[in-house]
């Protein structure tokens, strides 16, 4: 298995089975969400995981550029997009966190679009996993 398998799979799976936790235990993903991961005061644990991130998106770009895969540019510009989430956590974090509680309170259509998307794109990464990498 190579590297942009590994993210193919790694990524989709995870984009794939945390949507049904949403709707199978709405209070407890709730709770989760605005207690633990989006507390009111930013926690640290944004830097450590945006630090993280941005390490992975570089070693997906220096994995695309020395290794010749290929279609490896398709999951290196999919993980690059992580990083809009990941600015809007640091940089805007009580407007995101705002975003986060209207659309776990006030209305949860936008939330089942943004998962009905999450869960296609994972359902697509994972394919790419078995057919293009």
């Amino acid at each position: 298995m190579n590297y942009f398998e590994g993210l193919s799979y790694a990524f989709g799976a995870l984009m794939i089975l945390t949507r049904p936790a949403m709707y199978l235990f709405p209070k407890s993903w709730n709770r989760f969400e605005l207690n633990t991961a989006y507390t009111e005061k930013q926690p640290r644990w944004v830097w450590v995981v945006a630090a993280i991130g941005l390490l992975l998106v570089g070693v997906t770009w220096y994995q695309h550029f020395t290794t010749d895969i290929p279609n490896s540019l398709i999951i290196t510009l999919i993980i690059s997009l992580t990083l809009i989430k990941t600015s809007q956590v640091l940089f805007n974090y009580q407007r995101f966190r705002k975003f986060v509680t209207y659309i776990l309170t006030v209305d949860r259509r936008i939330l089942n679009i943004i998962n009905i998307v999450v869960f296609a794109m994972g359902v697509a990464l994972i394919s790419l996993g078995f057919f293009i990498y």
